[in-house]
């Protein structure tokens, strides 16, 4: 299955789209037929989190194989609880808890997938070489990084972070000093 940029005339297969993660032009890879093949909404809505996790990155990665078990080296056992996101009603309205994952940002919930679709699509190019992810951050998207990455084989992550002489407060500091060493 090829996905095209959302800007432009740029295709790649499901493996490039992965690592590449952006086209050359900016854009996003997407499936052009999205939504013109058939879902089972009903179906997934009745599943736990990670089933659902499962049966939509199938739906929109169906080359990539055995999504149940990416999904679990993602997310189980990492997260404070199985819903992983939940929604908690708060009087009459409802809130997303989206810090319940290891590092407590929304972040995690990306950041735990993203290395196991990496490590897949390395994996099924045949590519044994290693992955080096650089990234920089003034906040939590470096811990989060750290945290996804740091036991995902054939990959390293290096994190820069603002200096200390304004830019990253004391908390993320400690926050990125205490993260894993890799």
């Amino acid at each position: 299955m090829d996905y095209q940029s959302t800007r432009g005339a740029i295709f790649a297969d499901e493996t490039e789209a992965i690592l590449r993660g952006i086209a050359a032009d900016g854009g996003l890879f997407v499936d052009p037929a999205l939504g013109g093949r058939p879902f089972d909404w009903r179906r997934c809505l009745g599943l736990s989190a990670l089933g659902m996790q499962s049966m939509i990155l199938s739906y929109l990665l169906p080359g990539i194989p055995d999504m149940d078990a990416l999904v679990k080296r993602a997310y189980a056992g990492k997260f404070e609880t199985d819903e992983l996101t939940p929604l908690v009603r708060v009087g009459e309205d409802y809130v997303l808890e989206l810090f319940r994952g290891p590092t407590a940002a929304f972040k995690d919930v990306a950041l735990s997938m993203l290395p196991q679709l990496v490590a897949a699509a390395k994996e099924k190019r045949g590519d044994g070489g290693e992955t080096v992810v650089l990234t920089a951050t003034s906040g939590d998207t470096g811990k989060a990084a750290l945290e996804g990455f740091h036991d995902v084989p054939g990959t390293r992550i290096f994190v820069f972070f603002a200096r200390a002489d304004g830019h990253a407060g004391g908390a993320k500091r400690h926050g990125l000093r205490g993260a894993r060493q890799l």
